[in-house]
């Protein structure tokens, strides 16, 4: 997902304030045939779940901010909110210039179309008109390391294909703000370097980053701020050595095994 999203913010500027979200999670399978036509629902069930609560954040252009916590944090749900995917139940965001978000594997993606043709839909999807991305195909392909796949329909692509493909095209677009949760986790050790890479030269050129990841190293090469979230709430804003500790001291996780956590064999699934 890419866009203009707030122009009332300098270019690659985030602002939260006051933000809180809530997520209904009463289900309506049980509902009466009467209670569909009239629209009352049932008493009881369980309350929303407070996803942010009252988090109020400030990310200045070219910082490089980590959001850790532990699983059901909010973290998920602020990149969703940042990125524009998820509105506000009450507070301010805002976020300046040209968003690019990794949010999930294959978010975007004409599931029957082949890679080739969904680098030209998201491209499209981003603001890109035909000449620019056909300027850019090439080096996306390339990136990608896909090979001959990149011309077969993305259904038949494991997720780390799906991984190499997004990253590829959230590569070669022009970014203020780089909004990463967790998809680099699926991918192999050589690939993951490179995507790390690219990051490294798109802040370089002065994007602001906010990356999720249950990867303390990656937080801790690639991040100078780190964000820790607990119960839909920020309990932590500081730099990143003092984050980490405080992070590994509330999971209650010695620092040298946090160092090194185990790859998922799966990619990650829907996160709170």
């Amino acid at each position: 997902m890419s866009g203009r999203f707030d122009d009332s913010v300098a270019p690659g500027e985030i602002v939260l304030e006051h933000a809180s979200r809530a997520f209904s999670v009463r289900a309506d399978r049980g509902r009466s045939l009467k209670e569909l036509l009239i629209g009352r629902r049932r008493a009881g069930g369980p309350p929303p779940v407070e996803a942010l609560k009252d988090v109020s954040l400030r990310i200045e252009p070219g910082e490089t901010v980590g959001m850790v916590g532990r699983n059901g944090a909010g973290k998920s749900s602020t990149l969703r909110v940042l990125s524009g995917i998820v509105p506000l139940n009450s507070g301010r965001v805002a976020c300046g210039g040209q968003i690019v978000a990794q949010l999930e594997l294959g978010a975007g993606f004409g599931r029957d179309f082949s890679g080739r043709e969904n680098i030209f839909l998201n491209g499209a999807l981003h603001g890109l008109v035909k000449e620019q991305i056909e300027a850019r195909i090439e080096a996306i392909v390339e990136f990608s390391e896909l090979g001959d796949f990149i011309d077969a329909p993305v259904a038949t692509y494991s997720s780390g294909m799906f991984l190499r493909l997004g990253f590829a095209i959230a590569a070669h677009l022009d970014a203020d703000v780089l909004l990463i949760d967790e998809v680099l986790a699926v991918g192999d050790e050589a690939f993951q370097r490179k995507c790390e890479a690219r990051i490294a030269e798109q802040i370089a050129a002065g994007a602001t980053l906010v990356l999720v990841s249950h990867d303390a190293a990656l937080i801790e090469r690639t991040c100078q701020r780190v964000v820790v979230l607990d119960g839909g709430r920020k309990i932590f804003d500081g730099p990143v050595g003092e984050g980490m500790h405080f992070y590994h001291r509330l999971m209650g996780t010695p620092e040298e095994e946090a160092a090194s956590p185990p790859m998922p064999s799966e990619p990650p699934g829907e996160r709170v």
